[in-house]
């Protein structure tokens, strides 16, 4: 293939769809249409001479030949922008950007609604999508595959963090529980059905799961959700208990007709840090976009 034949542009794209698996999110993120997208896709399988995304079940996987180009195309991308956005001043109101964070649901649902209000009145064109947390969030922030992550512990220290917000956890029942009343002791607490949090993948659970695993207590685990914002409301007309954040907590006690209660015992605050690739410490637009997402978690 002749670099002088070759529609810089197709690489772009290409790291999009590869980034993405989808053609309708690729286009988002490109401001293109689905019809648009698909042409491009059409067109790069032609230059590739390969299918380069194939349909399995209900998503698009790579092929064995992109899952080869991915990397490369994802760095040769990066160095292209760097590149052009050498020196380059970062103006929100009349900038047309994307960022990419990744991030828990429970921390979405606290930070999306506050953040877009403040991009839509600095900057327009500005959106963010926040993607599910999942146990190579650090390989994907390395290889620039997603701009920030959010998380309540600190990634490879060769990531710069910051801390967001605090928060502290809390007990949580159905309303209607039939024998839990305003208190619990450590003996109550323990004879209750639990829900419990695999996070990212089953490996990995709560910060407030692994503290009381440390402690040495045995719960009756009956259940388990990859999801914060959910697991309230499953526990409507059930005998089961679980450990929300209190921000959560608070905000879906209502809707979720859950009643909070103190745990038994001390549990240490967690603190969501913001982290981000080093290569950027200096970009403007992911300084102007840090700021905003401190400025954000400030107000709450």
């Amino acid at each position: 293939m002749n670099l002088r034949q070759f529609d810089l542009n197709l690489l772009v794209a290409l790291d999009a769809l590869l980034t993405e698996r989808n053609v309708t999110r690729a286009g988002e993120r490109l401001y293109l249409s689905q019809p648009a997208m698909s042409g491009i896709l059409a067109r790069l399988r032609l230059l590739f001479n390969d299918e380069l995304l194939v349909r399995v079940g209900r998503h698009l996987e790579p092929t064995a030949f992109a899952a080869q180009l991915s990397r490369p195309v994802r760095e040769c991308v990066q160095q292209i922008e760097d590149l052009l956005n050498t020196r380059r001043p970062f103006v929100p109101k009349t900038e047309t950007r994307s960022f990419l964070i990744a991030a828990s649901d429970y921390v979405v649902l606290l930070l999306l609604g506050p953040l877009v209000k403040r991009l839509t009145e600095l900057a327009p064109n500005v959106s963010v999508r926040f993607v599910p947390l999942e146990a190579a969030v650090g390989d994907r922030l390395a290889m620039g595959e997603i701009d920030f992550s959010i998380l309540p512990t600190e990634l490879d220290p060769s990531f710069p963090s910051v801390p967001l917000f605090t928060d502290s956890w809390i007990c949580a029942v159905w309303a209607g529980h039939p024998t839990v009343g305003d208190r619990l002791t450590t003996d109550e607490f323990l004879a209750l059905p639990h829900l419990t949090f695999n996070i990212a993948d089953p490996e990995h659970t709560s910060l407030a799961d692994e503290h009381i695993a440390r402690r040495g207590y045995e719960r009756k685990i009956v259940a388990s959700t990859d999801s914060f914002a959910t697991a309230p409301f499953l526990l409507r007309e059930t005998s089961l208990i679980t450990m929300v954040q209190r921000r959560l907590g608070t905000r879906l006690q209502h809707s979720a007709e859950i009643k909070l209660l103190e745990p038994p015992f001390e549990l240490p605050e967690m603190c969501e840090r913001l982290a981000w690739n080093p290569r950027f410490n200096a970009s403007p637009a992911h300084v102007w976009m840090r700021e905003q997402l401190i400025e954000t978690a400030k107000a709450l």
